[in-house]
């Protein structure tokens, strides 16, 4: 009776795959066949002539199914997963590319190119490594696309994923290749540092002295970036391969309490490395801009308000030897004779301000003028507004966004909008903020009492710059 009903299967089963062979929907009929192997090499030998969701769900079925020897399960589970990659790029077209998943396979073999920068321009970086298993894809390309997903991961912060997806390439000296070409493209502050302790903790051996210095000096640029205020590192981030030129700019900025942190940083990560430069580097610059420090003279700066302001000084002068000159004119015309003419010469002030020209008012250019037609650095040693001020390596340039012109700080207090500049308001000359602004009234001295007066070097700064030597530095923390 068993026999009988064993046949009785075997003709059912038999009946089934004749019809799973000849109907077009075939897939039907594989799904009430009892034997489990029968069925599953059935839906691997027709599976492409069915629809994608049938192929998937009969093929499902048959891995599901215990009875199937795992040769044959391990074969339905690669179809499978070819399957289910076709299934996703399928997903990606926007118009429509491909009618079926049959003519998305004869595409990946015809021309995977194109069906590889479909998924590189959805940023699909992981299901192209799902399909560049199932299809060659040459070693640059491959490159290419870990360096575009590396970057993609670390840009969003995805740093365990980043770490994973090296971990998975299996060629050494590609992931090294990786890891460089995305360092070498100056991404964001934490990505380099990612990059950089990557490289010098996995591939020391591999890196030559010059590039292992060249990446160990941005991982320290990049340290000693994180401990400058948060919006103010976009400033010197492009410095962060160069620690040393980073700590100079700091000091021609002034910032000496930002340079202090940074060279304690430096101490810390300097000792036993070889990055291109020394402590004794870090304490013979310190030493040098301390001695221009106390080379420069540090008297009050006044704060200048308009393009006269500057002839307040002849003014004041000009009043006070008027006056001697009155009082010594008026005894020279008495001890005269009487009727006698008397040749009055001018008086200081006359001479300071002659009535035959009066002052003239400057007049910014038409169209505020591009940056190459911008007064060049080296052509001036004088400020251009107040004439007086000299430029030092404290007292710095700074250009007018509105007539282009090199001024100092104190002449150019002022902001207003500029046609053509991406950042606005933006600095102006105040000359050039009085002539747009005449009608608005200028802030009084007992407005800006109790306002701290610009000053290039005050003696605390020439104090810390002095004991900044790296030998009277505690390390952080102490």
């Amino acid at each position: 009776r068993t026999r009988g009903l064993d046949d009785l299967s075997s003709v059912r089963d038999s009946v089934l795959t004749c019809a799973a062979v000849c109907d077009k929907e075939g897939w039907q009929y594989l799904f009430p066949v009892k034997d489990a192997s029968l069925r599953s090499q059935l839906a691997l030998r027709f599976v492409d002539k069915w629809p994608l969701e049938s192929c998937l769900e009969i093929l499902a079925y048959c891995v599901s199914d215990m009875a199937v020897q795992e040769e044959l399960k391990s074969e339905l589970q690669r179809k499978l997963m070819e399957l289910r990659v076709y299934q996703k790029i399928l997903g990606l077209q926007d118009p429509p590319v491909w009618c079926d998943w049959q003519t998305l396979r004869s595409c990946c073999a015809e021309d995977p190119s194109a069906v590889m920068d479909m998924m590189l321009d959805s940023q699909e970086y992981e299901l192209c490594e799902e399909w560049g298993r199932l299809y060659p894809i040459p070693r640059e390309h491959m490159v290419s696309l870990h360096h575009k997903h590396l970057l993609h991961l670390l840009e969003r912060s995805e740093h365990d994923k980043a770490l994973q997806l090296l971990q998975r390439i299996p060629d050494p000296t590609m992931c090294l290749e990786v890891t460089e070409r995305s360092l070498d493209q100056h991404p964001s502050l934490a990505t380099s540092h990612f990059l950089a302790n990557y490289l010098t903790s996995h591939f020391y051996g591999e890196l030559t002295t010059d590039r292992h210095r060249e990446i160990q000096a941005l991982y320290m640029g990049s340290k000693v970036l994180l401990t400058l205020p948060e919006q103010h590192r976009a400033s010197y981030a492009r410095l962060s391969s160069s620690p040393l030129l980073m700590l100079e700019q700091l000091l021609m900025n002034m910032k000496v309490d930002w340079a202090t942190t940074a060279v304690q940083t430096l101490h810390q990560l300097l000792a036993g490395q070889d990055i291109g430069f020394t402590l004794d580097e870090v304490d013979s610059l310190l030493s040098r801009y301390a001695g221009k420090a106390l080379d420069l003279p540090y008297p009050l700066r006044e704060k200048r308000s308009d393009s006269m302001i500057h002839l307040q000084e002849p003014v004041h002068q000009a009043s006070d030897s008027e006056t001697l000159s009155r009082s010594s004119s008026a005894e020279f015309s008495a001890a005269a004779a009487p009727g006698s003419a008397l040749v009055r010469s001018p008086s200081p002030k006359e001479r300071a301000f002659p009535q035959t020209q009066p002052p003239v008012e400057f007049v910014p250019p038409e169209t505020p003028p591009a940056r190459d037609q911008w007064v060049p650095d080296e052509t001036e040693s004088v400020c251009m507004v107040c004439c007086r001020e000299h430029f030092t390596m404290f007292n710095r340039r700074h250009h007018c966004r509105r007539c282009g012109r090199l001024v100092c700080g104190s002449c150019s207090t002022k902001k207003m909008v500029v046609e053509g500049c991406r950042e606005n308001p933006t600095r102006v000359c105040d000359q050039c903020y009085s002539y747009y602004n005449k009608d608005t009234p200028e802030e009084s001295p007992c407005q800006s009492e109790g306002k701290p007066d610009l000053v290039p070097v005050s003696l605390l700064s020439v104090h810390q710059l002095q004991l900044m030597t790296v030998g009277q530095l505690k390390p952080l923390g102490s």
